[in-house]
């Protein structure tokens, strides 16, 4: 715990430092605003930019499916990353297992998950691309 505490500091004082610069800037914009309005600016202008727009997009399943084949990347890699593990036999002296084949293997875990999410995320594109192409896109 000792060797986390530079760390926490250095990121609440990071933190306050954000917080300062965030909280001038605001007040800087919230005077420009309330200036705009004191030279005769319509209000009914601004109505409309405080509201989300509406997006018509068509592609409403591509973060769904982008997502899930992340997700299911990543536990794929993780489970082969156990079997791996399961299945090495590791080097043993006198019954005891060398420190450097298990952080070898422990490195296989997040190694696994990133090679497979990112072939997961690739398939997602292949995916989107040929539903893409299935699809002519209509002008809105």
């Amino acid at each position: 715990m000792n060797d986390l505490a530079p760390v926490f500091v250095l990121a609440i004082v990071t933190f306050g430092i954000y917080k300062i610069f965030e909280l001038f800037v605001r007040r800087n914009e919230r005077m420009s605003i309330i200036e705009k309005f004191s030279t005769g600016i319509d209000p009914q202008i601004l109505m409309n930019q405080f509201t989300l727009p509406i997006y018509q997009s068509r592609d409403n399943g591509s973060w769904a499916i982008r997502i899930g084949l992340l997700l299911l990347g990543i536990g794929l890699g993780v489970v082969i990353a156990a079997i791996i593990d399961l299945l090495a036999v590791p080097p043993t002296s006198g019954g005891e297992v060398f420190y450097e084949f298990r952080n070898t293997i422990s490195v296989l875990y997040p190694a696994l998950a990133a090679v497979f999410g990112g072939l997961g995320l690739v398939s997602a594109y292949f995916i989107e691309k040929k539903k893409d192409k299935s699809n002519p896109k209509s002008e809105y």
